[in-house]
């Protein structure tokens, strides 16, 4: 269906986007021009002018005034205008005072979303498939029986290793079940550090173990960890398209990856949603809080909220429908499993907050 636009200085009043999924709305308080500043993105830029920031592809739809919105530059000065009755963004680059005026791009475009915060998650794995390891290679000590390896220190590891690649040391942790039903879809990889085959000259390995250097480190090294390659990826994607999902699609936010207590803005999240529900890089989430759920008695009603079960007196009819409290966007995709980043959240969450498909 072609994408309309209906704006609250034209006709007065704005309409929902939780009514009409595929409509822009603009804020009332926008700015006219923005000038992009140092770690912004185009999530942030968007933010400035769209209700929705989601949609922000559409600024940039079908627009001679920006060609490429992934070529956005801090400095560059933005301002929204009409083209055939739909809003775009225009760009004007600044020009610097020198003997010869010229117009300059600054710096490095600016992405989509903060690479910083999801970038040791592209380029390690963070779940798996229990049964995927059970023979996977495994550390095994030293010849002084130690317990426990750090940076800097060679251990012997279980099988023959390429001298070429990098090897990363994990460990399992936690198994992620599905809430309803308890069922497994994979359990914590908890990464360790980097390994390499060791140069040393003085340890040598035979056809059943390798000597390795414990290159890098994030935490200590134990006997029984898990020796694993180190995903290859050619570059850091810098921009992430988001895409709309069913509402029918529903789910929960398993755990927060990056050992958020309360989970905010730009945390990192695991979803129990992947490959087998469609879901794809830039696949669009709700989030939602949750109220009252099963009714047992005339008098008495279970309360499911947030994944925490509990019993209250109350009205059999009052059922509190699930409030939206933000959005997130998935970059990793599993089989059952995907990680996502927290796009927008108005209050502070926790894990079992269900989620929902953004039709847009």
């Amino acid at each position: 269906m072609k994408l309309k636009l209906i704006a609250s200085l034209v006709i007065g009043a704005a309409l929902s986007m939780s009514a009409i999924a595929d409509i822009i709305t603009l804020k009332k308080d926008r700015p006219e021009t923005y000038t992009v500043k140092k770690n912004d993105t185009l999530w942030d830029v968007s933010t400035q002018f769209l209700n929705s920031p989601w949609l922000w592809p559409r600024l940039w739809q079908e627009n001679d005034h920006i060609a490429d919105p992934h070529l956005i530059y801090p400095g560059d000065v933005l301002k929204l205008i009409w083209v055939d009755g739909e809003p775009k963004l225009t760009r004007k680059l600044l020009k610097r005072l020198s003997p010869t005026p010229r117009l300059e791009k600054k710096g490095q475009p600016i992405p989509t979303i903060p690479l910083v915060a999801i970038s040791a998650f592209l380029s390690k794995d963070h779940i798996i498939d229990p049964d995927l390891v059970k023979d996977a290679p495994r550390l095994l000590g030293d010849a002084n029986a130690s317990p426990r390896f750090f940076e800097g220190d060679i251990f012997y590891a279980q099988g023959q290793f390429d001298k070429k690649k990098l090897y990363g040391i994990y460990r399992l942790g936690d198994v992620y079940r599905n809430v309803e039903t308890g069922d497994p879809l994979g359990s914590e990889l908890i990464f360790i550090g980097h390994t390499q085959v060791s140069t040393s000259p003085d340890v040598e390995g035979t056809k059943k173990i390798t000597p390795m250097d414990f290159i890098r480190s994030s935490q200590e090294a134990r006997q029984g960890d898990l020796i694993l390659p180190i995903p290859e990826y050619e570059t850091l994607p810098a921009y992430f398209i988001p895409q709309s999902v069913p509402k029918t699609e529903k789910g929960h936010i398993l755990a927060a990856l990056n050992n958020a207590v309360a989970i905010g803005k730009w945390d990192i999240v695991v979803i129990d949603k992947g490959k087998e529900d469609s879901v794809q890089i830039g696949s669009m989430f709700s989030i939602l809080r949750s109220g009252p759920a099963v009714l047992v008695s005339d008098k008495k009603i279970i309360y499911q909220e947030d994944g925490n079960a509990f019993e209250k007196m109350g009205d059999p009819d009052l059922m509190i429908p699930a409030q939206r409290v933000g959005e997130l966007m998935v970059f990793k995709v599993y089989e059952k499993t995907s990680i996502a980043i927290v796009m927008r959240a108005t209050d502070a969450m926790g894990a079992k907050y269900k989620i929902e498909g953004l039709e847009f």
